[in-house]
């Protein structure tokens, strides 16, 4: 037995060594050693790698990037029409003779007295951190005045015997004044009232509309536009205006495309509710309302699209931030997911559906080329491309100079399909495709991948694209968990340099046993997502595009787990995620450089911009230890200035309201002749810039300030982490003790059966 426990002994110490070592492994110093060379230089970058993903989820668009605060102003929620009001009097909602037909519902009030309207706004519904519903919040206004700023308000309204006031005001902690509105003249015909209120106070609260005397009356389309936000009163934003901060966030990351409207909002999920662009341009008034997929009405989370952020916006949005618009169309089919394409394709493979109950099916959810239909939705995209470039002497670009735009917006991209696979969509693919490749042969048309990161789907995309559509560009979709992104580094390098190029439209990386929601976007994530991106530029001759997504989510009304950037009422939240966005958007070259960086843990990239004589080396240090580092420059001639721009901290670092763990910081990098020396944290994100030849480093990039409730001091992040490696340990810890137990209870039942064959009690 002594044997047996010695060896056991000497087991445990050697598992336990193997797991410690595995845990500190990491930890010995290292130096980072590299020549940057100017004859290793490789594959041209393209000036359009990195874009934004925009799609109206989480309330990233109305209730968000859009400035309105009123949520149903026109009172056209489907099963809940006075939705995010609370009324006290005799109102109800009404249809029949609304403003328009795309808009026919309207609020008629019977006033006796006094009729009280409150708009709360778009609220919250969830606990902190959950997708546990709060009926306290579902029922608390959360419009975010600011102290001193002007609100445009108006509605319409028909009078048909009513005498009395009309009166509105901001309803807050420090507001309740309110103002009288003029009531008009006219009777039985809509006119549109205005006002304007003022807030005495940074504060949540919600709009009050009060008519007080007696008689009848209807209004509708009521709206509260803040006069601060972005592009108000401007001939460009004719019809909405954005949020300022919102709009300030998407603008620091210099985005080289914008991709919209989504995203399975692209296709719709019922077939009456197929998006039509068109149906999202011209007054708002006159743009049809319909709800919005990411919807949870049983549990009272309606979610109407307003389509105020329309396809027009979207245009003009992408101009004024010199990113090139990347429209993306549906095939004449509702998203496969709510369609349950995989099940009925699946019944039909095993014969427990008919042919003609297949047939009957696809046309249930799809436009089948060949018919009137179709070919109506084939012009409908040939329009849409008119209204985008064509000048003002035809039909669509004529409608775009009255929605404010005279100029045409040129765009050189359209998307066919979102996320989408199968035999139907290559059916209506193949042919749109070929309709628009005849009519406008200069546009390059993007295709889909599926939405897997591989398999049967993916593959079988990717089969017809090699055959037949080689010159699309292919919409890959991925997101992540498990450390996938870094054990696919690799991912690109073997990818077909004669085939179809590659935008990575939609990706995104979520840490392992850490966090929950915006707490996933955290420093980790970033850094597994900045160590892809270094493969993204060393395959940039097969990688063109990529964007994060989503983009936007409103706190505690989210519809996805992580989001680049996270946004209530009064503040923004700037994640790990979207800081690695900008540094990297914002340090690109053109020209990718070999490193010949090989040490373990490290992802490197360097890419040059020749035309301004600048270098980036980007170095992504996925250690716990720091590391120093040592560039030597060949080829390039004098080095005039360095310096760092860098995101580091602990693992699970993340940023929160009023609370700022991770942001990137800046420093000056030591030159020693062509050499160019610094020390990389560990767990960071870096990027070295070097500048030479006539430039002195006077018009490099700056690090932008952060938005004012983030301008708090930086708080340091030091909470318990569950990570990969410490997972081992435990295990391993765990697993030894259970032997250890298993062989005392082994030992213990042995020598009961020995004491009782030898009689012993």
């Amino acid at each position: 037995m002594r044997k047996k426990r010695i060896l056991l002994t000497l087991a445990l110490t050697l598992i336990l060594s193997v797991g410690l070592g595995v845990f500190c492994a990491c930890g010995a110093p290292k130096n980072i050693n590299a020549t940057i060379s100017r004859d290793n230089m490789g594959v041209e970058i393209a000036d359009t790698m990195y874009g934004l993903f925009l799609e109206d989820i989480s309330y990233a668009g109305d209730g968000g990037l859009i400035s309105e605060l009123v949520n149903n102003g026109s009172f056209e929620y489907e099963s809940n029409k006075t939705a995010y009001w609370n009324i006290d009097g005799n109102a109800e909602v009404k249809s029949g003779s609304g403003l328009n037909t795309a808009n026919p519902s309207y609020l008629h009030l019977a006033v006796d007295g006094e009729v009280r309207l409150e708009n709360l706004g778009y609220i919250e519904y969830y606990d902190y951190l959950t997708e546990n519903y709060n009926k306290d919040k579902m029922n608390s206004a959360d419009m975010g005045f600011h102290k001193d700023v002007e609100y445009d308000l108006s509605f319409y309204v028909r009078i048909n015997d009513f005498e009395g006031t009309l009166s509105a005001g901001l309803f807050s902690p420090s507001n309740g004044e309110t103002v009288n509105l003029t009531i008009p003249s006219q009777k039985d015909e809509w006119v549109k009232v205005s006002g304007v209120l003022k807030s005495n106070a940074t504060e949540d609260g919600a709009l009050v509309l009060t008519a007080q005397g007696k008689g009848e009356l209807d209004i509708d389309f009521v709206s509260l536009v803040p006069r601060d936000s972005y592009g108000y009163a401007s001939e460009e934003w004719k019809y909405v205006s954005l949020r300022a901060d919102l709009y300030d966030a998407l603008a620091q990351l210099s985005p080289a495309f914008i991709r919209f409207p989504g995203g399975c909002l692209a296709e719709g999920d019922t077939f009456e509710h197929l998006f039509d662009w068109k149906k999202t341009i011209g007054p708002l008034e006159e743009r049809e309302q319909y709800h919005n997929i990411w919807r949870d009405e049983e549990n009272g989370k309606y979610y109407n699209n307003t389509f105020a952020l329309g396809y027009h916006e979207y245009f003009q949005l992408c101009e004024d931030l010199g990113a090139q618009a990347l429209p993306i169309l549906n095939v004449g089919m509702i998203c496969q997911f709510q369609a349950k394409y995989n099940q009925n394709a699946k019944k039909y493979a095993q014969g427990k559906m008919s042919k003609s109950e297949w047939e009957a099916y696809l046309d249930s959810v799809a436009l089948r080329p060949g018919t009137a239909e179709f070919d109506s939705y084939i012009q409908d995209i040939m329009d849409l491309i008119e209204y985008a470039n064509g000048d003002v002497s035809t039909e669509w670009g004529a409608k775009r100079a009255q929605n404010g735009h005279p100029e045409p917006f040129n765009i050189s991209y359209i998307g066919l399909g979102n996320e989408n696979w199968g035999e139907l969509y290559w059916r209506n693919f193949d042919a749109l495709y070929k309709a628009v490749k005849e009519a406008h042969p200069e546009l390059t048309i993007i295709s889909s991948a599926s939405y897997q990161f591989s398999g049967e789907r993916f593959d079988d995309c990717w089969e017809h694209i090699h055959s037949d559509y080689a010159d699309t560009l292919v919409d890959e979709h991925y997101y992540t968990s498990q450390n996938k992104l870094f054990k696919h580094n690799d991912r690109y390098d073997s990818y077909d340099r004669d085939s179809a190029k590659v935008f990575v439209g939609e990706y995104a990386a979520s840490s392992w046993g850490i966090g929950k929601y915006w707490s996933q976007n955290n420093l980790w994530s970033a850094v597994e997502e900045a160590s892809y991106l270094t493969a993204l530029e060393r395959n940039g001759d097969v990688v063109k595009m990529a964007s994060y997504a989503p983009t936007f989510a409103k706190i505690n009304a989210q519809c996805w787990d992580i989001n680049m950037i996270w946004f209530d009422s009064q503040g923004i939240v700037l994640t790990p995620n979207y800081f690695n966005q900008m540094l990297f958007a914002n340090n690109t070259g053109s020209r990718y450089i070999d490193t010949g960086i090989t040490t373990k843990g490290i992802y490197s990239s360097a890419s040059v911009d020749e035309e301004s004589q600048s270098i980036y080396v980007k170095i992504v240090n996925v250690n716990a230890n720091a590391m120093d580092v040592d560039l030597t420059f060949d080829g390039f001639g004098k080095i005039n200035a360095s310096s760092m721009q860098y995101m580091s901290g602990q693992r699970a670092a993340y940023n929160a309201p009023d609370m700022t763990t991770v942001a990137p910081m800046q420093v000056d990098c030591a030159i020693d002749g062509d050499s160019v020396l610094t020390r990389v944290d560990g767990q960071s994100i870096n990027i070295i810039r070097i500048y030479y030849g006539d430039n002195d480093g006077s018009s490099a990039y700056n690090l932008p300030d952060l938005p004012k409730n983030m301008q708090n001091e930086i708080t340091q992040f030091d909470s318990f982490v569950m990570t990969p490696e410490l997972g081992f340990v435990i295990g391993i810890i765990g697993i030894s003790v259970l032997i250890t137990l298993a062989f005392v209870v082994i030992a213990k039942i042995n020598k009961k059966l020995i004491y009782k064959k030898a009689g012993i009690k």
